[in-house]
């Protein structure tokens, strides 16, 4: 395919393709989900890469993603006793040739019988504060020995780290014999809800290559915004497949959900988020380079089933939600801005419009 084929590559199908470029057949692919729409999905888009159907495969959402390697590792053993798995996020988005370089280099490693994860050096602090690092022994190699890891650190301490040359940002991605897996882990049932530190200490000694490719991690805004089309002046960027509309906006990310529009004015370095959750709409106002503090937003509420409040702030100041038709059903929040204004309301046809600007102005 094209260039532009390639860029208009999904997650998931980018994440298929770079695995291709390792060795990886398209038939040895397996797809892990947790919904019967994700399936659907998974279905349309990997399909048309050479994933087989029976290789998509829905699991319980409460096994987590140490079960689902758990349960990946079953599952090849099952094919192949001696199979090597090369475990990975599909919300990744990596560039560079080093990256196959980097995955034939763990699982030769992970052949001779070493439990390897795919490291990467990082430059950008931000995307180093919203990722796990792991701190490893310089000699030997090519994969190194792994003595410790830091998670998530404050800005300090991830300028610290990013400067030292025996870190590297865990990436998520895990390479291993399935024959190990299953020694570790006799039954992927048994470990619904295990935490990815417990998971990791379980396996015992681990190794790391460490690679220098393009990496980010999608989970946040921030990494949805460095890896988006932008517009040559002002630096904008959308996604989603509602409709967003911008005026005197700068470097900014913009998300309007379906059949749902999006009005900003004099945004500048933010993530504006237009959404529903449990038929309440929600909007997301977010310094970019704190987008990742949603995180806790989201973990919050899916502990909670729910927001605690209709309306919360992170780290914000002067900021005001104006009086709309929705506003007992609106969830709003400001994380690390000043001075923002939302209005949210639904027209006769139950079409949602939102107005997000800067200055305490509205019109």
């Amino acid at each position: 395919m094209g260039k532009e084929d390639k860029d208009n590559y999904s997650f998931i199908q980018r994440t298929i393709e770079n695995l291709k470029a390792v060795g990886v057949k398209s038939t040895q692919i397996i797809v892990t989900v947790t919904t019967e729409e994700q399936k659907e999905l998974a279905m349309q888009h990997c399909l048309p890469h050479g994933v087989l159907s029976q290789n998509i495969i829905q699991l319980d959402p409460n096994l987590g993603y140490p079960g689902n390697m758990v349960y990946a590792g079953d599952f090849v053993y099952g094919m192949d006793p001696d199979g090597v798995v090369v475990n990975t996020p599909a919300d990744q988005y990596v560039v560079g040739e080093n990256f196959a370089t980097t995955v034939k280099t763990a699982v030769e490693s992970a052949v001779d019988g070493d439990a390897v994860i795919v490291g990467v050096k990082i430059g950008d602090i931000v995307t180093a504060m919203g990722c796990g690092h792991a701190i490893y022994d310089e000699d030997g190699g090519p994969c190194y020995k792994v003595t410790g890891f830091v998670e998530k650190p404050d800005a300090k301490l991830a300028d610290k780290i990013m400067r030292e040359s025996n870190s590297a940002c865990n990436t998520g991605i895990n390479v291993w014999r399935a024959g190990l897996i299953c020694s570790k882990f006799p039954s992927y049932s048994d470990y619904f809800g295990i935490d990815t530190d417990t998971f990791l200490k379980r396996i015992g000694d681990l190794k790391v290559a460490v690679g220098t490719f393009m990496w980010y991690d999608c989970g946040t805004l921030e990494s949805l915004y460095m890896i988006s089309r932008k517009t040559p002046n002002h630096k904008n960027a959308s996604i989603g497949i509602g409709d967003s509309v911008r005026v005197g906006c700068r470097r900014s990310l913009f998300y309007a959900g379906e059949g749902m529009e999006l009005h900003a004015n004099g945004c500048e370095d933010v993530a504006v988020v237009f959404s529903v959750i449990n038929e309440k709409p929600i909007v997301v106002v977010a310094k970019r380079s704190e987008s990742q503090k949603i995180k806790f937003l989201a973990g919050d509420y899916y502990r909670h089933e729910g927001i605690l409040e209709d309306d919360f702030s992170m780290g914000a100041r002067n900021n005001m939600i104006l009086c709309s038709n929705v506003s007992e059903e609106l969830i709003v929040g400001f994380v690390g801005v000043e001075n923002y204004a939302v209005y949210v309301e639904r027209d006769r046809d139950g079409k949602l419009t939102a107005i997000v600007s800067q200055q305490l102005t509205h019109s």
